[in-house]
């Protein structure tokens, strides 16, 4: 962790965007705690700047995602920065929902980050997930 802290900044001087969670012993029902605060921390942070990120990185999920967009709705500020689409997934068996999201949230990473925009992933604590 301490080693991840002292690169942040260097890291943020290079154009890397830093996104990064930290699983807790005791959210053991919440396998994906960590990965819901990182990226929803990250979509707040889009929605707060001004200079057309939001537009951008909707538009780039929207494309990547199609039809599974629905299945990130476990992103509540996702849900803001894709407004007016969406956000209900379709009903369908539990696999079938578990691949459709592996496949957004795959497809939603790959969108977010491109050579302009680099993404740096840290999760804490991962025994703990």
């Amino acid at each position: 962790t301490s080693l991840v802290q002292t690169a942040i900044g260097p890291l943020r001087e290079d154009g890397f965007c830093f996104i990064s969670g930290k699983f807790d012993q005791l959210q053991h029902a919440e396998p994906l705690s960590a990965i819901i605060y990182a990226f929803d921390k990250y979509f707040h942070d889009i929605i707060k700047s001004a200079d057309g990120r939001s537009d951008l990185t909707r538009n780039a999920i929207l494309e990547a995602t199609g039809d599974c967009a629905g299945v990130l709705a476990v992103f509540p500020a996702l849900g803001k920065i894709l407004e007016g689409h969406s956000m209900i997934p379709t009903q369908v068996g539990v696999k079938e929902t578990h691949h459709r999201f592996e496949y957004a949230f795959r497809s939603m990473v790959r969108a977010i980050t491109t050579p302009s925009n680099p993404v740096v992933l840290f999760f804490d604590d991962l025994q703990w997930a």
